[in-house]
């Protein structure tokens, strides 16, 4: 049986697959398809008036080379930030 953080992970990488390949690219996540798990997973999310505005700009600093798509590094890379983040506004 896998520790809970390794489970953790293992349910990371399962969203990503979930939501990614929608377009036929299995290998990264474009941005109907983020904007996608972003509703599903992120339920509070659906209820700010300014969602689309900031599902903009969090695909823009997810999508670090600039290509239009998020691969599966570009997302894990952008879940270490926002654990950073977190952890650090924690400690306040």
């Amino acid at each position: 049986m896998a520790a809970n953080l390794e489970q953790q992970i293992i349910q990371l990488i399962g969203t990503f697959k979930k939501y990614a390949g929608k377009d036929g690219d299995s290998s990264s996540l474009n941005q109907a398809e983020l904007t996608e798990m972003a509703m599903k997973e992120f339920p509070s999310l659906c209820k700010n008036e300014k969602k689309d505005e900031i599902l903009k700009g969090v695909f823009g600093k997810m999508d670090m080379d600039g290509d239009k798509k998020v691969t599966f590094d570009e997302f894990a890379m952008f879940f270490c930030f926002i654990t950073i983040a977190l952890e650090g506004n924690l400690n306040k």
